[in-house]
Protein backbone atom coordinates (compact mmCIF):
# COMPACT_ATOMS: atom_id res chain seq x y z
CA UNK A 1 0.00 0.00 0.00
CA UNK A 2 3.20 2.09 0.13
CA UNK A 3 2.39 3.15 4.35
CA UNK A 4 5.43 3.14 6.35
CA UNK A 5 5.66 2.57 10.17
CA UNK A 6 7.47 5.60 11.81
CA UNK A 7 9.19 4.03 14.97
CA UNK A 8 10.98 6.01 17.97
CA UNK A 9 9.58 9.12 16.93
CA UNK A 10 7.68 11.61 19.72
CA UNK A 11 8.89 10.02 22.86
CA UNK A 12 6.76 6.74 22.37
CA UNK A 13 9.04 3.41 23.08
CA UNK A 14 11.32 1.74 20.61
CA UNK A 15 12.47 -2.05 20.49
CA UNK A 16 15.64 -0.78 23.06
CA UNK A 17 12.96 -0.29 25.83
CA UNK A 18 12.20 -3.69 26.35
CA UNK A 19 14.91 -6.85 27.41
CA UNK A 20 15.05 -10.10 25.27
CA UNK A 21 13.44 -11.46 28.03
CA UNK A 22 10.12 -9.38 28.18
CA UNK A 23 9.89 -9.54 24.43
CA UNK A 24 9.96 -13.64 24.68
CA UNK A 25 7.57 -13.35 27.43
CA UNK A 26 5.20 -11.15 25.91
CA UNK A 27 5.52 -13.03 22.70
CA UNK A 28 4.65 -16.06 24.26
CA UNK A 29 1.53 -14.53 26.31
CA UNK A 30 0.13 -13.07 22.97
CA UNK A 31 -0.05 -16.70 22.13
CA UNK A 32 -1.92 -18.30 24.42
CA UNK A 33 -5.84 -18.82 23.63
CA UNK A 34 -7.86 -16.06 25.16
CA UNK A 35 -5.16 -13.59 25.41
CA UNK A 36 -7.17 -10.82 24.30
CA UNK A 37 -10.34 -11.09 26.57
CA UNK A 38 -7.91 -11.68 29.26
CA UNK A 39 -6.36 -8.22 28.31
CA UNK A 40 -9.42 -6.31 27.96
CA UNK A 41 -10.66 -7.76 31.12
CA UNK A 42 -7.99 -6.57 32.95
CA UNK A 43 -8.89 -3.03 31.76
CA UNK A 44 -10.48 -1.54 35.13
CA UNK A 45 -11.99 -4.91 36.65
CA UNK A 46 -13.62 -4.06 39.43
CA UNK A 47 -16.02 -1.99 36.75
CA UNK A 48 -19.30 -4.82 35.83
CA UNK A 49 -19.69 -5.07 32.13
CA UNK A 50 -19.16 -2.31 29.31
CA UNK A 51 -16.82 -4.92 27.52
CA UNK A 52 -16.55 -2.68 23.83
CA UNK A 53 -15.80 -0.03 26.10
CA UNK A 54 -12.99 -2.12 27.77
CA UNK A 55 -11.81 -3.19 24.59
CA UNK A 56 -11.54 0.05 23.44
CA UNK A 57 -9.58 1.08 26.12
CA UNK A 58 -7.29 -1.91 25.77
CA UNK A 59 -6.67 -0.98 22.18
CA UNK A 60 -5.60 2.84 23.54
CA UNK A 61 -3.34 1.34 25.77
CA UNK A 62 -1.50 -0.50 22.94
CA UNK A 63 -1.09 2.72 20.70
CA UNK A 64 -1.75 3.17 17.29
CA UNK A 65 1.40 2.97 14.89
CA UNK A 66 2.80 6.39 13.55
CA UNK A 67 2.52 6.32 9.48
CA UNK A 68 4.28 7.92 6.36
CA UNK A 69 2.01 7.94 3.32
CA UNK A 70 4.00 7.68 0.01
CA UNK A 71 2.66 11.62 -0.64
CA UNK A 72 4.99 12.02 2.54
CA UNK A 73 1.71 13.21 4.47
CA UNK A 74 2.18 11.73 8.72
CA UNK A 75 -0.28 10.34 10.47
CA UNK A 76 0.29 10.32 13.82
CA UNK A 77 -0.98 6.83 14.90
CA UNK A 78 -2.71 8.11 18.48
CA UNK A 79 -5.79 6.58 19.57
CA UNK A 80 -8.34 8.98 20.72
CA UNK A 81 -11.50 8.10 22.79
CA UNK A 82 -14.52 10.45 23.42
CA UNK A 83 -16.90 8.42 25.71
CA UNK A 84 -20.84 9.88 25.95
CA UNK A 85 -23.28 8.46 28.30
CA UNK A 86 -25.87 8.64 30.96
CA UNK A 87 -24.38 10.41 34.15
CA UNK A 88 -23.23 7.32 36.70
CA UNK A 89 -22.15 4.88 34.09
CA UNK A 90 -18.59 5.12 35.01
CA UNK A 91 -17.44 6.80 32.53
CA UNK A 92 -14.74 8.79 34.47
CA UNK A 93 -13.58 5.93 36.83
CA UNK A 94 -12.55 4.21 33.46
CA UNK A 95 -10.90 6.72 31.86
CA UNK A 96 -8.82 7.27 35.37
CA UNK A 97 -7.73 3.49 35.08
CA UNK A 98 -6.18 4.24 31.58
CA UNK A 99 -4.56 7.41 32.82
CA UNK A 100 -2.89 5.85 35.86
CA UNK A 101 -1.92 3.07 33.26
CA UNK A 102 -0.41 4.57 30.29
CA UNK A 103 2.70 6.44 31.20
CA UNK A 104 1.65 9.27 28.80
CA UNK A 105 -1.85 9.46 28.99
CA UNK A 106 -4.06 12.88 29.51
CA UNK A 107 -7.15 12.53 31.03
CA UNK A 108 -9.25 15.39 30.15
CA UNK A 109 -13.05 15.94 31.22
Amino acid sequence: VGITEVTGVGGRMTDADFTAEEETKFRNMVQQQGFADRLYKSVAPAIFGHDNIKKALACQLMGGARKRLPDGARLRGDINILMLGDPSTAKSQLLKFIEKAAPISVYTS
